[in-house]
């Protein structure tokens, strides 16, 4: 079993990705016409004395389901416990938003610590490295948090592997 939602080709939901899985989601979920149900736009229609306002609720209780299941197979294993208890998929959003894209000063401390001990292992990918570094100077960013250019070069250098001594010499000549 593969870590990603085969159809679409994106990382399940983790505790590292959450800014992309949610713009790859929320595409999902727009390209599947499920989205205004998960934003809010969408509403659940109230029930009168009418068989029509029945099936219209009953409809849209259908789809919403459907919006909630997309969004749930796009979590990984470990992280469905957050969601855990909720009705709706805008229930599912909402509670994945509080806890990863919260700006607390747990989360801000959290990233600045991620940040700070980002390394490289001897024989990895300088891309992927550069990736996560920048992503995640763009989540601090995102908190109105801007670290200083030259200090984010110096803290790049060093999260750089052994094998690499030549290249960090040659640019802090």
């Amino acid at each position: 079993m593969t870590s990603t939602v085969s159809a679409t080709r994106f990382e399940l939901l983790n505790k590292d990705n959450y800014e992309a899985w949610k713009i790859h989601v929320e595409a999902l979920l727009i390209k599947n016409d499920l989205w205004e149900y998960v934003n809010g736009d969408k509403l659940i229609p109230a029930v009168e004395d009418n068989q029509k306002s029945i099936d219209a609720r009953n409809a849209w209780i259908k789809t919403d389901r459907k919006a909630k299941s997309e969004v749930i197979l796009a979590i990984s294993s470990t992280e469905l416990q957050h969601v855990r208890g909720c009705n709706t998929s805008r229930e599912v959003w909402q509670k994945l938003a509080s806890v990863y894209a919260s700006k607390g000063p747990a989360r801000k401390a959290l990233l600045l610590k991620q940040l700070m001990l980002h390394k490289m292992s001897e024989g990895g990918d300088v891309r992927d490295h550069v990736n996560k570094f920048s992503d995640i100077v763009d989540r601090l960013g995102a908190m109105d948090i801007q670290v200083n250019k030259d200090l984010l070069s110096i803290m790049l250098l060093f999260s750089l592997p052994d094998s690499y001594e030549g290249f960090k010499c040659a640019i802090e000549s």
